[in-house]
């Protein structure tokens, strides 16, 4: 993420360069005015323009050296220094001929360097402000003009309408240019998300497969210790043997046994297949599957509340086994009797489970890893840091969502979002 305060970080490189491109520009334009002023009315009446206009040019200067140090801009500051040079080009042309000025025209670069580099507020907002900049032109008409609208009263109305038509044009600027940029920034963030899904599923693949090889290969070593330390443990017990050494033996075999369970958990949550096939149920029926998955203890914590008439399109197994290592990291983050909370509420075409826990939450460290294969906020030995790996990529490729909410003391909720049917095609967005 950018420093708060900074242009986004897809806007990074373009934004500073822009500004200060056409600020570079916009003090040749208000050269260009005074020119045409002083060519066709006589130029202005007091120092303030080129005042102005050095100053211009000093500030921008400033801003190249900020870019040649790549140094960001705060969003608030470029908006302000926009802002500002529409209200001195506003007054270059009052002093240099005002609406006949042809220099008013460039106005509509500030909207649309604004609605790019600045987002839709500031696009507004200079929009605005240079509707009334350029409306107040008409209001202190050049003498040459009040002689012609007084010659020929048309003239009068003509004007007013070149006011209209520039706000008109100034407000379609900012929304067309401002919808752009939002679809663009928008297409960029499914395709940061296309990118982070393809990496996940690609971590799957490997940890199957890395899985699948390491309980295959530590299997038989694993067996082999396990006997040999059973018959250590026997023939120690037969001989009656200290009891210190018969204690590091039966830990032996402990830890060996531990060794194969976390194995052989690692290969079903990982290798557990993902193809199973759709079918229609209720969330009622999904719900008495999850129970029964469950153990006596389990299910005296966990509060359930689902609409017993929805029908959902799902694969059951890959749902429920998804909710199985929610519910359960729930449950182990509680305190021995806390509760868990399983509810599912239909939203359009989805529908949203949320599993609500009463631990202790997570630190926003942890909650910024919580998912990343093999990390855990769990006690050594009581879990891999998979379960919730795996049981968003499974949802993933249901075409769904997994968030997590969580405050440090505030418990955590994870919200699982899955469309009413993941067969059905893709509408067109």
């Amino acid at each position: 993420m950018s420093p708060a305060g900074s242009f986004p970080l897809h806007r990074d490189g373009l934004a500073l360069p822009w500004l200060v491109s056409v600020r570079w520009t916009g003090v040749l334009a208000l050269g260009g005015a005074v020119a045409a002023g002083v060519r066709g009315f006589g130029g202005p009446d007091s120092l303030s323009v080129p005042i102005l206009i050095v100053l211009s040019a000093a500030s921008n200067a400033w801003l190249s050296i900020r870019l040649s140090r790549g140094r960001l801009l705060p969003l608030r500051a470029a908006g302000l220094i926009t802002a500002a040079d529409v209200l001195v080009l506003s007054w270059v042309l009052h002093e240099t001929g005002g609406v006949l000025n042809p220099a008013s025209i460039f106005y509509l670069v500030y909207i649309v360097l604004a609605a790019l580099a600045l987002g839709r507020s500031w696009a507004w907002s200079i929009a605005l402000l240079s509707i009334a900049g350029y409306g107040l032109l008409f209001l202190f008409p050049p003498e040459g003009l009040a002689t012609a609208g007084a010659m020929h009263p048309e003239i009068g109305l003509h004007v007013r309408g070149m006011w209209l038509a520039f706000a008109a044009v100034a407000l379609l600027i900012a929304l067309l240019v401002g919808r752009l940029v939002e679809l663009v920034e928008r297409r960029d963030r499914d395709l940061s998300e296309l990118r982070e899904r393809s990496a996940r599923d690609a971590r799957l693949a490997a940890m199957s497969t890395l899985a699948a090889g390491a309980a295959h290969e530590l299997n038989t070593p694993l067996g082999t210790i396990a006997v040999a330390a059973r018959e250590l443990e026997l023939e120690l017990e037969r001989l009656a043997a200290d009891g210190e050494l018969l204690s590091d033996v039966r830990l032996i075999r402990s830890e060996v046994d531990r060794c194969r369970r976390l194995l052989q958990d690692m290969s079903a949550r990982i290798s557990e297949p993902q193809g199973e096939a759709v079918a229609p149920l209720t969330l009622a029926t999904l719900a008495d599957r999850l129970v029964r998955e469950l153990t006596p203890a389990e299910r005296r914590r966990i509060r359930l509340a689902m609409p017993d008439t929805v029908e959902v399109v799902w694969p059951a197994g890959v749902v429920v086994r998804t909710l199985v290592n929610v519910v359960r990291n729930g449950l182990q983050a509680s305190a021995p009797d806390g509760l868990v909370t399983v509810t599912a509420d239909p939203d359009d075409r989805d529908i949203l489970v949320r599993i609500v826990d009463t631990g202790r939450g997570m630190s926003p460290d942890e909650l910024a890893r919580a998912g990343e294969p093999f990390f855990t906020t769990k006690a050594p030995g009581e879990g891999t840091g998979l379960g919730l790996f795996v049981a968003r990529s499974s949802v993933e490729q249901l075409r769904g969502s997994l968030t997590i909410e969580s405050r440090e003391g505030a418990g955590t909720t994870v919200t699982i979002r899955l469309p009413v049917d993941v067969a059905a095609p893709l509408s067109p967005s």
